[in-house]
């Protein structure tokens, strides 16, 4: 009898378990990192600044921000230009999987 729905069904079971897997294993990855957020500089920027302009989104010193981006980034010195794309210490906002739409109904 299992011989029979093995024989029979095999390639489904297999492409289910295969798909089962992948999704348990991406469900895994996706919550264990933080998901940084990414910006390019502008003229003018500096560390400083753009540390002071994100203050409200991270629980760093402005010292320990700068430092944190310069070692997450690879920066040999504290001197950014313009064009260079930043990691920063900010999680990305996630999607929301709640509508924020709300049910009106009519009071006639």
């Amino acid at each position: 009898m299992l011989t029979h729905i093995w024989s029979r069904f095999s390639y489904i079971i297999i492409l289910f378990v295969l798909v089962f897997l992948s999704a348990a294993y991406l469900l895994v990855t996706m919550t264990s990192e933080p998901s940084y957020q990414s910006i390019t500089v502008k003229d003018g920027d500096s560390l400083w600044t753009i540390a002071k302009q994100y203050n409200e989104e991270y629980s760093m010193t402005v010292e320990e921000f700068i430092a944190w981006v310069g070692e997450e980034n690879n920066l040999t010195t504290f001197s950014i230009k313009p064009g260079e794309s930043l990691v920063l210490p900010i999680e990305n906002p996630t999607i929301s999987t709640q509508s924020d739409y709300e049910l009106v109904m009519n009071r006639e």
